[in-house]
């Protein structure tokens, strides 16, 4: 199935390319004669037809629109690693499927603040609008990029395209399908996400839009891990050697499921003057904004279901609705409207930094079953949330030594009122032994309200109603050190919680047939009543001797109530491998990797939120300490990139798992192939 779906949308994507030539005599007459381009051209064939290949990339923010240049994601380096749950790194746990719900093990690198929590955990196939790309390219741009592994019965398939093209200089339009489809080692643990997305901008002096519209369908199917960890730590206890697919789970024919829907436009009229530049042989007209009148318009309409059948008498703690079966849904919906006013950084010699300052209105709903039913038909209870908010902003991007920002938002009324966030960004070029280096300097403070589904949640196996948590405040101040001449990179952070939120495991212990014990699985928001303090370093440092390289990734953190926040004191990623050319035209990678990280008490995981939470006080099980070792072969030949990599090659008795009752893997062979077209 998965591999006709390839066939289809690759089919259906070039077809678009074939479509968009009418438009490449346009973009050809704005091409730079001067430029490099990826396809060897024979200069002395004058009738051969010149395609430019230049592409752009860039994010914006989520209520002013400001552009910041990004990756467009054709480079071949640590290409090998594109298709791992755990992150091009290794940074993340995860429940050990491709496509599963996981959690980075590196906290200051943690950014799951949705208001629907659910989408949290996948961050890897969920795209949030400051990481959403916009592009501009001289001509019709694909990307299809397919990764793979094992076969139907255990493998995955991850395939992604994104199709963009320019109609003129300054209108931009594109789409994007992703699909995510992993079988899984052991059973019970499949997954089946899709994502479609399309969208447009519009660029030019008086007036700037960015929309897009994403549509995501996922489903998991959840085992609650196997059964007993014997079966990985002492095999030699079982009568027969056991592959991955026959060691029993806790959960069968139990799947979370959801749908998103979401809306973005950012749009803004810029008002200034034409001026006169150049020389009297040269002379030009150029507009240059002085304000901008900005518009924000945010809605997303998101659904999930849990949904589970045969499910152990034992394995919940609670139970809040009558029958066998669980169908539990909840929804949440968002119409998030801004506007603003920009005075332009700039415009004249004394406007060293640029002004905005905005007023929005931001509507909320929620929705979770109620406790009575009405001819078989689940009753909802309907929540909202209707605040009013405003914020400013002081930005500095121009110049050549410093770049800042300040931000700052408050909530005036509403169910919210009294939040805010206030973050700072500075960017300093600082002269060091002959070299530049390049200072990065954050910090925040976030007063929030704890999330909605923190205080309410109604399920079978989950209920609770809270309305006296405190407001959790986080301050974090953070540095970064970057010196390229080196490839040295430091960082250095420390965060300050009060009344930290989090989800704890209070399931009840009992006693199996086989005379060990265990504890049911239950789920429980909490709020911790003394602050906690969260140290983290970090240093890449990256070697080169000739064709020989060496990259090293290494983080250090420390959490002040291991208890309430657990994190693995030392986390390291190790990447040696060789680069040359062969023909001066095939680029080879061929290397192995590391990841390892110490031993701590890892975050268990609760199939019905689909949340990760706080392991439980009668069982604590630390997981670490257990090198993942890989080899790769990584290759780039013009315009196409492709891998194969041994991954998990020491595996061995007693000891991987990402997290307790879900072991990591066996070794697998890995594939992966991207196709880059421009014409």
């Amino acid at each position: 199935m998965s591999r006709f779906i390839i066939t289809f949308f690759a089919a259906f994507f070039i077809s678009s390319i074939v479509s968009a030539q009418r438009i490449i005599g346009e973009l050809e007459a704005n091409t730079d004669k001067d430029m490099i381009h990826e396809d060897s051209l024979d200069k002395k064939k004058e009738h051969e037809k010149i395609v430019p290949v230049d592409i752009y990339a860039w994010n914006i923010d989520d209520i002013y629109g400001n552009r910041t240049p990004t990756i467009v994601d054709t480079l071949h380096h640590q290409f090998q690693n594109y298709g791992l749950n755990e992150g091009i790194n290794g940074h993340y746990n995860h429940l050990g499927n491709f496509g599963s719900p996981r959690l980075n093990r590196i906290y200051t690198e943690r950014t799951n603040n949705e208001d629907f929590i659910f989408i949290n955990p996948f961050d890897q196939f969920y795209i949030p609008t400051s990481k959403f790309k916009f592009y501009n390219t001289k001509s019709p741009f694909l990307n299809a990029t397919y990764t793979w592994c094992g076969d139907k019965t255990n493998g995955d398939d991850h395939i992604k395209v994104t199709f963009t093209s320019n109609a003129g200089k300054q209108f931009n339009y594109g789409a994007l399908f992703d699909y995510i489809y992993g079988q899984g080692y052991y059973i019970n643990q499949s997954t089946a996400h899709m994502g479609t997305t399309g969208w447009v901008s519009y660029i030019n002096n008086r007036y700037d839009l960015h929309f897009y519209y994403t549509h995501n369908h996922m489903k998991l199917s959840e085992n609650g891990g196997i059964l007993n960890e014997s079966y990985i730590t002492h095999p030699e206890n079982e009568k027969k050697s056991l592959n991955p697919d026959d060691i029993p789970t806790w959960l069968s024919r139990t799947w979370g499921r959801q749908d998103h829907d979401i809306i973005h436009l950012n749009h803004k009229y810029n008002i200034g003057f034409t001026q006169t530049q150049g020389d009297s042989t040269n002379l030009h007209d150029v507009f240059v904004p002085v304000t901008s009148i900005f518009h924000t318009f945010h809605m997303q309409n998101m659904k999930r279901s849990y949904i589970a059948y045969n499910t152990p008498d034992d394995y919940h703690t609670y139970m809040y609705f009558p029958g066998d079966s669980a169908h539990d849904k909840t929804s949440y919906s968002q119409i998030k409207n801004i506007v603003g006013l920009s005075l332009r950084e700039g415009f004249n010699k004394y406007a060293a930094a640029g002004l905005n300052a905005y007023i929005g209105f931001d509507h909320k709903t929620f929705k979770i079953m109620d406790e009575t039913y009405t001819n078989n038909n689940q009753i909802f209870n309907s929540h909202k949330e209707n605040d009013m908010i405003i914020g400013g902003q002081l930005i500095r991007t121009q110049g050549k030594f410093i770049h800042y920002n300040i931000d700052g938002e408050y909530t005036l009324t509403g169910e919210n009122s009294g939040d805010f966030n206030i973050k700072g960004h500075g960017e300093f070029n600082i002269p060091l032994f002959g070299d530049t280096a390049q200072v990065n300097l954050n910090a925040f403070v976030l007063n929030k309200t704890p999330n909605y589904y923190m205080r309410h949640y109604h399920s079978k196996h989950a209920w609770w109603d809270y309305d006296d948590f405190d407001k959790e405040m986080k301050t974090r101040i953070e540095g970064t050190i970057n010196v390229p001449h080196t490839k040295t990179k430091v960082y250095v952070g420390i965060e300050n919680i009060k009344n930290y939120m989090y989800f704890q495991n209070t399931g009840e212990a009992y006693t199996l047939p086989d005379n060990t014990y265990t504890t049911s699985n239950n789920i429980t928001p909490m709020q911790a009543n003394k602050n906690i303090q969260v140290f983290c370093a970090n240093l890449k440092q990256d070697f080169k001797f000739g064709i020989l390289h060496i990259e090293n990734d290494i983080t250090y953190q420390t959490s002040s109530e291991k208890d309430i926040l657990p994190l693995p004191q030392l986390s390291l990623y190790h990447n040696l491998f060789i680069n040359f050319k062969i023909a001066k035209v095939l680029t080879c990678e061929l290397g192995g990797d590391i990841k390892y990280w110490t031993k701590y008490y890892a975050p268990d995981y609760s199939p019905v939120m689909g949340q990760f939470m706080v392991q439980n006080n009668y069982k604590k099980t630390k997981i670490g300490n257990y090198p993942i070792m890989s080899v790769y072969a990584n290759f780039d030949l013009k315009r196409t990139r492709f891998y194969v990599q041994y991954y998990h090659l020491n595996q061995s008795t007693g000891r991987y798992f990402w997290g307790p009752n879900y072991p990591i893997n066996p070794a697998t062979i890995h594939f992966g192939i991207s196709w880059n077209f421009y014409d």
